[in-house]
């Protein structure tokens, strides 16, 4: 049984930033694109349905950017508030226990065993 006694945390921050970053992303371009949808829907619009189609694009794709950046950055913000809290209560009351397994190293040596067994029942050649 192993113990987390603390979190990393700039490395936390990081990988919460990347997350919150992508599906701020997404969410932004999903939204843009029911808005499309739905300006086309209703012709609510005057001229060209292509030239607003591609302006609501280009908004939406600027808009998944800035709300990208600024999701990550409320996602890094989380990240490190988050690690900073759990390593002080992993100081006071101890920290996550988990259990690990060696899985590589089993696999490798189950390999090797295997060869071994290989190379025996080969017949040799003389």
């Amino acid at each position: 049984m192993k113990e987390i006694k603390s979190i990393n945390k700039m490395s936390l921050a990081g990988i919460t930033a990347l997350i919150y970053g992508l599906v701020g992303f997404l969410i932004a371009l999903t939204v843009a694109a029911f808005t499309i949808a739905g300006i086309v829907g209703e012709n609510d619009f005057q001229g060209s349905a292509a030239l607003v189609m591609l302006f609501n694009i280009g908004a939406g794709l600027l808009l998944g950017v800035l709300t990208s950046l600024l999701t990550a950055l409320f996602g890094w913000v989380n990240g490190y508030i988050t690690a900073a809290i759990y390593n002080w209560f992993a100081k006071k009351a101890g920290g996550i226990k988990i259990e690990l397994e060696e899985v590589a190293a089993e696999a490798k040596q189950a390999k090797t065993e295997e060869k071994k067994e290989e190379t025996k029942n080969q017949p040799t050649i003389t």
